[in-house]
């Protein structure tokens, strides 16, 4: 192999991965919010109405990706009514709930681009996945990197009541974790957080 062919190979091998890092550390174009207050330990942020493709699983937090993923995947791949691919947003939501047994699960969820409305989603084949709209709301949000390990999310969560409870803010429902990057980015350089709904 000629030099020049050589040290293009070389230098391509050692860009590539840095190309996907930086793809993968820029966060795709997410629900649409606007921060209305910084508190003392979270931030205040209002959504705007968008839609989730979700699934609920039982088991461990730890495990729900193994259940859900699968379901949720098939979905944007083309398993769907329109036999068609819908593009992932970001984050991947996942909270507390009930399973179909009544057993403690996990409720997963993907959020579907902004420009395609309900109507123009494809119905999911799978009666597992289910296309949920998510209403305007105000969320408080707290964030940090690191790995996806339950004991930190919870800790962060528990972080996250408890500066609510001292703003004498009210909250609504369960605490969800949002990620916002691939698995195979490192997790110093990730960026989760936590978000839980309160009342206006």
């Amino acid at each position: 192999m000629p030099f020049f062919k050589l040290k293009y190979w070389l230098l391509a091998g050692m860009l590539l991965p840095l190309v996907l890092l930086t793809l993968a550390l820029i966060a795709p174009n997410g629900p649409a919010y606007s921060v209305v207050e910084r508190g003392d330990g979270f931030q205040l942020r209002r959504y705007a109405p968008f839609i989730v493709a979700e699934t609920t699983v039982p088991g461990a937090f730890a495990d729900a990706d193994a259940g859900a993923y699968p379901l949720l995947l098939d979905y944007i791949r083309g398993r769907n009514s329109g036999g068609r691919k819908v593009p992932m947003m970001a984050p991947v939501m996942q909270q507390a709930a009930a399973a179909a047994d009544g057993e403690r699960g996990w409720r997963v969820q993907f959020v579907m681009p902004r420009e395609y409305p309900l109507g123009m989603l494809p119905a999911p084949a799978d009666a597992a996945v289910a296309l949920r709209p998510q209403p305007e709301r105000l969320v408080a949000a707290v964030r940090f990197g690191g790995g996806w390990q339950e004991a930190r999310w919870q800790e962060h969560a528990a972080e996250l009541l408890n500066a609510l409870a001292r703003a004498g803010r009210a909250r609504v429902g369960e605490p969800v974790f949002a990620r916002y990057n691939a698995a195979f980015v490192p997790g110093l350089l990730r960026r989760n957080e936590v978000l839980v709904a309160v009342e206006p």
